[in-house]
């Protein structure tokens, strides 16, 4: 998978959205402190990513950036929420790809238009997503998973934090691409599929590597394959799916800041170039990579056209795996 690096331009807008002087208010942007909403509960890796970050980029905007968790829905109840909020930069959404890019072709109804009721302001963090197992499943390569897999059609629980997510569409390629049936456990929550996996009540998932480094280290969890582009830093043993033979298998997360659409150019260009800065921010690059991630700032344009390719990419992967879509 291709991660583009930031260019000077990306943190530029284009000159089309300059046009007109700001106002007044536009001008002093921010004035007042501005709430981060996180889809997700406290502790998960997109809060973590999100509070890290948000500590990073005060400094550069000279204002405090509050989060506020909003779980819930597949992340859809924060991610409607910003979308209505006032378009003034005080309310920015920070999110993964599952609402705006994959939410519009799982589910035939959604509170708001991914496409048309936010403005990309900037990726911040791209996390490398593991397959783990659960050491008494007997495995432990990704070969001899998928050996066990047809020797024993639907017996192998995959666990899935969230129906319609990323994680639950790429097992959906994996079956494709592997000919395995393996049957999806969904998780409101990666803990207590974690806690199922340590107890042996649930075989394998697709993980980010934060909360389950230490179970990783101490093998109380087995890593069989990165699905990073590139091998991870943290397990420089552990293969990716494409040296297994498996390309379509590579994706990694971005996780990034979004704001509600119509909000003033000026605006946002305040928060992208704050946001720019931040990728010769050594201490935050350290403080990204400790969690398994990799700090790579993108900007509005780069990040629109990657949200583009997600919605296409996922749109394929609903259309082909015959998924049981909710109303």
């Amino acid at each position: 998978m291709h991660i583009p690096r930031i260019l000077s331009h990306v943190v530029l807008l284009p000159m089309a959205l300059c046009l007109g002087a700001p106002t007044h208010a536009e001008d002093a942007y921010p004035s007042r402190p501005i709430r981060v909403i996180v889809p997700v509960g406290a502790g998960a890796g997109l809060d973590n990513a999100a509070r890290i970050s948000a500590e990073a980029v005060e400094k550069h905007l000279g204002q405090r950036l509050i989060l506020e968790n909003k779980p819930g829905a597949g992340q859809r109840i924060a991610t409607a929420f910003v979308a209505k909020s006032p378009p003034d930069g005080y309310t920015l959404l920070f999110t993964t790809p599952t609402p705006i890019a994959i939410a519009e072709h799982f589910y035939k109804k959604l509170d708001y238009d991914p496409a048309r009721d936010f403005a990309p302001v900037a990726i911040v963090v791209y996390q490398p997503v593991l397959l783990v197992v659960r050491p008494t499943l007997g495995v432990k390569t990704v070969p001899e998973l998928i050996a066990r897999a047809k020797a024993e059609p639907g017996k192998i629980s995959f666990g899935v934090q969230g129906l319609g997510g990323e994680m639950h569409l790429m097992l959906e390629v994996l079956k494709k691409q592997a000919g395995i049936d393996i049957t999806a456990v969904p998780y409101n929550a990666a803990a207590q599929a974690i806690t199922d996996l340590l107890g042996d009540r649930l075989d394998a998932m697709f993980l980010v590597i934060p909360p389950i480094k230490g179970h990783v280290e101490t093998g109380r969890l087995l890593a069989l394959a990165t699905l990073n582009a590139k091998r991870v830093a943290q397990f420089p043993d552990l293969p990716t799916m494409h040296e297994l033979g498996l390309p379509a298998m590579t994706a990694a997360i971005w996780f990034g800041y979004l704001a509600p659409a119509k909000t003033p150019p000026a605006v946002v260009d305040k928060l992208v170039r704050a946001f720019g800065r931040l990728q010769s921010d050594s201490a935050l690059a350290t403080r990204i990579a400790e969690m398994g991630a990799e700090l790579n700032i993108v900007g509005p344009a780069d990040f629109a056209k990657i949200i583009d390719d997600n919605r296409r990419h996922y749109g394929r992967i609903v259309a082909d795996s015959n998924l049981d879509r909710p109303n």
